[in-house]
């Protein structure tokens, strides 16, 4: 594959003060027809096409256009991307259609309170800076210009800030690299040279803008505090990285850490440190805290302990070893990483051109020991009780004012006198100490001598109650591996009790094991503990060297670390406050959730969850817990660079580890929808916008549903697009997908308006199905291109060990023992004539053959006219009205 990114100096700070959000206006322009490729999204339909797919986005500084496809099609493609990029139409008619696109996308994210909090952002920095502007824009904005007169600013638009002077493009492919320059010069030579923008900006923060807290009202019932340290562009020294060494230590979760102290005062359940706008001359360094309603009493003693354990960095510089072990794990990260994502490096290696050489790029993902006291001091300086911003984000908090267009209620006041002089001398804190010395760190990573007999997985250990898989590692060579556990336990899902206590529980042991196995975890060995519809797995991923006793000691504290009543308490706040806030998500994402609950026999809602959860006591969840231990199904697979020598120890250790391991696997089963009928359920929802989802069930998860399933999506995908969103203006959350529900194949369609009843969107849906179905003559010479394309997915080589590990051990769990069911689809589809799918499709349209489920939620419109089928809201009533069909295998994901 070939991966091309071009970067443009034209964000929305360079949009024009009576027109905010032109530069992302002119970035959905772009698709909409340009000189040689005249229609709305032609450049979409042809990148597709050839096997790929292209986006767009527009940051502050910079707009990125960028697109990937097969390394053959590239020269047929960059003609087109020079093209979109050099000689957009920006017609009017398009125009107005588009706004329409982004006024759906601001009504979508009104209710986001990430987007609420970048407003309130915006709104507390210096009104000079162009980073105060609303990016996003919207019908209101846009429409206080004739449309002809708003083409005309985008077109000066475009020609100011779409020059050779504020572009930089950067391709990945395997293409030889005098052939891509020669047409890169040939397609982009005539784009004018132009002026380059200027990038002059004033302070982003003034003195008054320093020193304060804002207070902010959220939807949803978070507790969380944000301290921002305002500094330049500190995260552009690419030698020394100053701040990836500072957040290194302030994230620390281990024994001694922050994070540890802070939770065992029960103020704190999370801490991420780092993150934050960053731009070419300005960043800000976050340190974002979870609170606990304790925690947001005691806010500014969290505070004090975070500069008290600022201190003890600044007071470690004379001591250089943490940051070269920091070093040397980034070097070894590096060196074995796996799969790493080619699409956003182009992205943001196509943005360091503005600011770096070719041979300082080359440096930005390496890591060497570059130790400098110096730099890391001055890094360290912004860290001060006088350069500091608090964000404190919590229901009920008091606010005097209302941010613009999210309507977010927020308040600004200056920090105390007395707790700056707090920070200035941070009290000394026997619990917080900075990290040892880690001792999962291997001194060598070295390949074990290749076992042909182990090439696929073996079954080392089959007994009744426990089977133990291995495969040794023949493709990547690389010093890592995999080991899976799946337990399943019917005490853990024989009622709504049960899952509500496995879920308080499984966060418990999480709790207990993040502080205890963090070393292990920055050293390269990760894992994963979590539940699943039987059950639950336990995963482990990394270096070879020490993961067998990473992953014996997890299944070990699994088995005997019992939480104490106050995890309990935590924990199951946590999880109430999780579920709750699952229930403001968007409409599309209620109804998909849904949908999974209602097809999934052993899946639950969360508005059930919730009420079992509130029920659930301590003894409760003692009590499930000892008895899911007490008798399970184990299912073990391991996987990478291991001897067979090895893998039969370690499989012989976890029999000995697991001497309840008696039980039997439990089926996976989903609902069988009936054909020919309709059936409508209904989910509330706090949203104004409407949405309807319909599902569509294949008659059963053989190879061929399941190949002619994944044909008409892959058919239908680009038109549903294409006629519903861009052409109707429906929605901005308009699509489709192939959906197996316990690898039970089926599809679904879906939009989300702010506009359209539930009616109107089940009307438009139904209609383009029936039409295309019926139609479907129209795609046969669409077909051989469709054809490749699937077959290219399903024919995809493992890109890494892990996702290696992973597909073997889905075929593990549906009992596809020989490891080639995807062989087996590209095979089906291979041999598929137009003519089976034109009678699928017609059996599909005659409503003859699918099972069909419509998912739909009101928002401020009018029910949904079920009156074509049946309706049935109720959960339980649903599934005792389908009959369970048992998917194949157990499906371990």
């Amino acid at each position: 594959m070939s991966y091309v990114s071009m970067a443009v100096k034209a964000g929305h700070f360079y949009d024009p003060k009576d027109c905010e959000g032109l530069a992302h206006l002119l970035e959905h322009g772009l698709f909409l027809g340009s000189e040689h490729l005249p229609e709305p999204n032609q450049i979409n339909n042809l990148v597709e096409r050839q096997g790929g797919a292209i986006n767009a986005w527009t940051g502050t500084e910079y707009a990125n256009y960028h697109f990937h496809c097969r390394n053959t099609s590239l020269p047929t493609l960059l003609p087109a991307f020079a093209d979109m990029l050099q000689h957009p139409l920006l017609k009017t008619a398009a125009l107005e259609k588009e706004i329409q696109s982004i006024e759906a996308e601001f009504q979508f994210k009104r209710k986001d309170d990430l987007r609420r909090l970048y407003q309130i952002h915006k709104e507390t920095c210096n009104p000079a800076h162009p980073f105060s502007q609303f990016s996003v824009g919207n019908a209101h904005i846009f429409g206080q210009n004739e449309i002809s007169s708003l083409q005309q600013k985008l077109l000066a638009h475009h020609q100011q800030y779409y020059c050779a002077s504020n572009m930089t493009l950067c391709i990945f492919s395997s293409i030889p690299t005098k052939e891509l320059a020669s047409a890169v010069t040939h397609f982009f030579e005539d784009i004018p040279a132009g002026t380059p923008a200027s990038a002059n900006w004033p302070p982003l923060y003034l003195d008054a803008h320093k020193g304060i807290q804002i207070n902010i009202e959220p939807l949803q019932s978070a507790r969380r505090m944000i301290v921002t340290f305002p500094m330049p562009a500190l995260h552009n020294n690419f030698r020394v990285k100053p701040l990836n060494y500072i957040s290194h230590l302030l994230g620390d979760e281990g024994e001694g850490s922050l994070l540890a102290y802070l939770k065992d005062k029960d103020w704190v359940t999370n801490l991420i440190a780092g993150s934050g706008i960053e731009g070419d001359d300005y960043k800000d360094f976050n340190v974002n805290f979870q609170l606990t309603k304790d925690g947001l009493q005691h806010h500014e003693a969290v505070i004090q302990a975070l500069f008290t354990y600022i201190e003890l960095i600044r007071s470690s510089l004379n001591d250089p070893w943490r940051y070269q072990e920091k070093a040397r794990l980034h070097s070894l990260a590096y060196q074995y990483e796996d799969n790493p994502k080619l699409m956003p490096i182009a992205c943001e290696y196509a943005q360091h051109m503005f600011l770096f050489s070719e041979e300082e790029i080359r440096q930005f993902r390496t890591t060497i020991d570059s130790f400098d006291r110096e730099v890391l001091e001055h890094a360290l300086g912004y860290f001060s009780a006088d350069n500091l911003r608090v964000k404190l984000i919590a229901p009920g908090l008091p606010t005097e004012r209302e941010c613009q267009h999210y309507n977010a209620s927020y308040s600004v006041q200056p920090l105390t006198h007395e707790l700056q002089q707090s920070l200035a001398q941070p009290p000394q804190i026997e619990a917080l100490y900075l990290p040892p010395p880690n001792p999962y760190m291997g001194s060598e990573y070295s390949l074990t001598l290749p076992e042909p007999e182990y090439e696929k997985p073996v079954a080392l250990i089959r007994e009744s109650g426990l089977t133990c898989w291995f495969a040794q590692d023949h493709q990547f060579h690389s010093p890592k591996g995999d080991i899976y556990f799946s337990l399943d336990t019917p005490a853990l899902t024989q009622s709504l009790e049960s899952v509500a206590a496995k879920r308080i529980w499984l966060a418990c042991l999480n709790d207990t094991l993040q502080a205890k196995y963090y070393r292990a975890e920055i050293a390269g060995l990760h894992y994963r503990l979590y539940g699943h519809q039987a059950g639950f797995s336990l995963h482990t991923r990394g270096f070879t060297n020490q993961q067998t006793l990473l992953a014996t000691q997890l299944l070990q504290a699994v088995q005997t670390e019992v939480p104490t009543q106050e995890q309990f308490e935590q924990r199951k706040a946590m999880q109430l406050q999780s579920l709750q806030n699952s229930l403001l998500n968007k409409p599309t994402n209620r109804l998909f959730s849904r949908m999974s609950v209602l097809i999934q026999r052993n899946t639950q809602a969360p508005i059930d969850l919730i009420k079992a959860l509130e029920k659930c006591e301590y003894q409760d969840m003692l009590t499930f817990s000892k008895q899911a231990l007490e008798q399970y199904y184990l299912e073990t697979f391991m996987h990478g660079n291991w001897s067979g020598e090895q893998a039969r120890s370690f499989a012989e250790q976890i029999s000995s580890l697991s001497p309840y391991a008696t039980g039997e696997a439990l089926p996976r089963q989903v609902s069988q929808l009936p054909a020919g009928t309709t059936l409508y359920h209904q989910v509330p929802s706090e949203h104004e916008d409407s949405a309807v989802v319909l599902y569509l069930q294949a008659p059963s998860s053989n190879l061929k549903d399941t190949a002619l399933c994944m044909v008409l999506e892959q058919i239908l995908a680009a038109p549903f697009f294409s006629v519903l969103r861009t052409q109707k203006q429906l929605g901005y959350v308009v699509g489709t997908g192939y959906v197996p529900q316990n690898q039970h194949p089926g599809m679904a369609f879906y939009i989300q308006s702010p506009n359209c009843s539930p009616d109107q969107l089940m009307n438009e849906i139904t209609g383009f199905l029936f039409k295309q179905l019926e139609e479907v003559d129209f795609y046969q010479e669409y077909w051989p291109t469709i054809q490749h394309n699937l077959l290219k997915q399903l024919d995809e080589r493992d890109l890494s060990l892990s996702m290696k590990s992973q597909r073997l051990w889905i075929s593990l769990g549906t009992s596809d023992y020989e490891f080639n069911r995807n062989s087996q689809l590209a095979e089906c589809v291979a041999n598929l004539t137009f003519e089976e799918i034109r009678s699928y499709a017609h059996q599909i349209a005659d409503r003859s053959l699918f099972g069909e489920l419509v998912l739909f939620a009101n928002g401020r419109f009018a029910e949904l006219d079920c009156s074509k089928g049946k309706r049935v809201d109720k959960i339980a009533e649903f599934k005792s009205l389908t009959p369970a069909l048992t998917s194949q295998g157990v499906n371990y994901n």
